[in-house]
């Protein structure tokens, strides 16, 4: 309709001009005048209607290929253009690994199980569907949180404008102008993007700050056993006491392989005893059967790189003793170890780390529940029902594309 209208206001100044041109409006011009005529009236009228049946249909046109809407928050609108970087740095993060998946799993990357931070997200939902979901909470999440920060007077700083100008330009380095476009991608709408992510964060961070006050850490940390987390870490050799042949199969070594493999580690547990550093003792290892490691593991857990039997003598060891090199059937090797510590609080600290972000999140999550209820959220299914994660933005940039990218960013040859 306004296409209609434009036309008709156009005409209109037409005719407005050629009266104070002194020249007969367009309805009194006669062929062969030099000013038109009546004669021609119906020519002109055709055309005009024709025209503006042209261009009613292109209006309509248009309209049909308007982004539908696919996600409402109160009264703002996000079409699936606004959604198409969200899915491309998703797809683009999973797209490298389905040539390895498909490979060592027989699967495809997109049917995995998710793996991902949403904890809304049921275990052993596919890639596809999961971050399809991911993407519905995160974009709501951010268009909600920025609404808050906004509502609370935040303000981006300088720093904060220039960190959002450099990420829309990170996100666009090796994409081609027809891939921008298809991507629907430009550096204005990304910095827009990126700017109300990082105010939305920020108010995220410092509301979460005010809510950790509120955990009660002791009661989050209760139940976690200190003896249980005990740790023990130490440094150890080892040589197999199997082989493997051309085709990939394993073979016992014989009997004398054994042998001179047993005086090797005799050797060098003599030379570990004198070495002021344990992880040196072998010269070459690239060129040695007999190879170096760490190792940590708790008490409960206990260490499964050796039988039990073996594990007790191991877990005897003073800080800094080195054990006898022993046969371990179970693991099917030739080891000798150094403990390190027989007591570290390492892993019992990262438990209780974990149970304590573990109620931090908890508890901004029953926030952000809470606040989210106070506003509408509307999907439109008839659309994003449509949309199967891994298959919108793969053919646009490809997995050559990504691999291209990565070494031109690399090198530092990217512009």
């Amino acid at each position: 309709m306004n296409s209609a209208k434009k036309l008709m206001n156009q005409q209109n100044k037409t005719e407005d001009n050629a009266k104070k041109a002194d020249m007969p409006a367009a309805d009194k011009r006669v062929l062969g005048d030099a000013g038109g005529g009546n004669s021609k009236k119906p020519i002109i009228l055709g055309a005009i209607c024709v025209i503006v049946v042209i261009a009613l249909c292109v209006g309509v046109g248009i309209q049909q290929l308007k982004p539908q809407r696919v996600l409402t928050i109160n009264k703002e609108k996000f079409t699936m253009d606004d959604m198409m970087y969200p899915i491309y740095e998703r797809e683009s993060t999973y797209l490298p690994m389905e040539e390895m998946y498909q490979y060592y799993m027989g699967t495809s990357v997109w049917d995995a199980a998710y793996q991902g931070e949403d904890t809304s997200i049921a275990s052993g939902t596919p890639n596809s569907s999961a971050l399809k979901q991911e993407i519905i909470n995160k974009e709501t999440e951010y268009g909600i949180l920025y609404n808050e920060a906004v509502n609370a007077k935040y303000e981006l700083t300088e720093d904060e404008k220039k960190d959002a100008e450099k990420q829309a330009e990170d996100a666009l380095k090796g994409l081609s102008g027809v891939q921008k476009l298809k991507l629907c991608i430009s550096k204005k709408n990304l910095i827009s993007r990126f700017e109300k992510r990082i105010l939305a964060d920020r108010y995220k961070e410092d509301q979460k700050e005010i809510l950790n006050k509120e955990v009660d850490e002791d009661a989050a940390i209760k139940d976690i056993s200190k003896e249980d987390n005990r740790q023990y870490d130490l440094e150890y050799y080892y040589v197999s006491l199997s082989t493997t042949d051309s085709e990939g199969n394993s073979k016992e070594l014989s009997d004398s392989d054994k042998k001179e493999l047993a005086d090797e580690m005799r050797d060098l547990l003599k030379k570990a005893e004198k070495a002021k550093d344990f992880s040196k003792l072998v010269e070459d290892e690239e060129k040695s059967d007999i190879k170096y490691n760490t190792a940590s593991f708790t008490e409960k857990a206990g260490w499964t790189f050796v039988s039990d039997k073996n594990l007790k003598k191991i877990k005897a060891l003073k800080n800094g003793e080195i054990s006898e090199a022993f046969i371990d059937d179970s693991a099917g090797y030739y080891v000798f170890v150094k403990m390190t510590d027989n007591n570290s609080t390492e892993s019992y600290e990262t438990e209780c780390d974990n149970a304590i972000k573990a109620a931090q999140e908890k508890k901004y999550e029953e926030w952000y529940n809470s606040l989210k209820g106070g506003y509408t959220v509307k999907v439109n299914d008839e659309i994003w029902d449509d949309v199967t994660i891994g298959a919108v933005t793969t053919s646009i940039v490809t997995a050559e594309d990504l691999q291209a990218m990565s070494e031109e960013a690399s090198s530092g040859t990217s512009e």
